[in-house]
């Protein structure tokens, strides 16, 4: 049996995917959070790392995305070439930044308890000095995740009036 997605869901998955794919990368980049070889030789700041990367960045983002998903599957959404089609394209496009908020929560947790999550020789590498206010990453990242469900409700209400 064969899935079939509705238009919006296609384009959903699509931006999901490439943002999804550069959040990885950057905080894989960033933060060290896979260091599997690390949490499999047992040092707990790396286990520590690796546990709330795969709550934050895989789990939050993936169930988020599952609800979105269903969801707007549920509801005819138009893409005709009216300005109604056009706000519809971009407010499906926009619902995937939630992703972008789970990083910065993501950050917010490292932030908040470095010693939690790094030694101190890491802390000195990885984190920077100038950007360990945790409100500056925790405040905008639950911002994108609400910022996304008010979106999803415009969306569901402008394609039902």
């Amino acid at each position: 049996m064969a899935l079939e997605f509705t238009a919006a869901q296609e384009l959903f998955i699509l931006i999901f995917a490439i943002h999804f794919t550069l959040i990885i990368e950057r905080v894989h980049s960033t933060y060290n959070p896979y260091d599997t070889y690390s949490a499999w030789k047992g040092v707990p700041h790396a286990i520590k790392r690796l546990v709330v990367s795969w709550v934050i960045l895989y789990i939050l983002p993936l169930l988020h995305f599952a609800i979105f998903f269903v969801i707007i599957g549920t509801y005819n959404i138009n893409f005709d070439m009216t300005l109604r089609g056009v706000f519809s394209i971009v407010l499906v496009g926009l619902l995937s930044f939630f992703d972008f908020g789970y990083y910065r929560i993501f950050e917010a947790a490292l932030y908040y308890s470095p010693d939690t999550f790094f030694t101190k020789k890491e802390q000195e590498e990885i984190l920077e000095k100038e950007r360990g206010e945790v409100r500056a990453h925790l405040i905008p990242g639950i911002c994108y995740v609400v910022a996304t469900i008010m979106m999803l409700l415009i969306l569901i209400a402008w394609n039902t009036i």
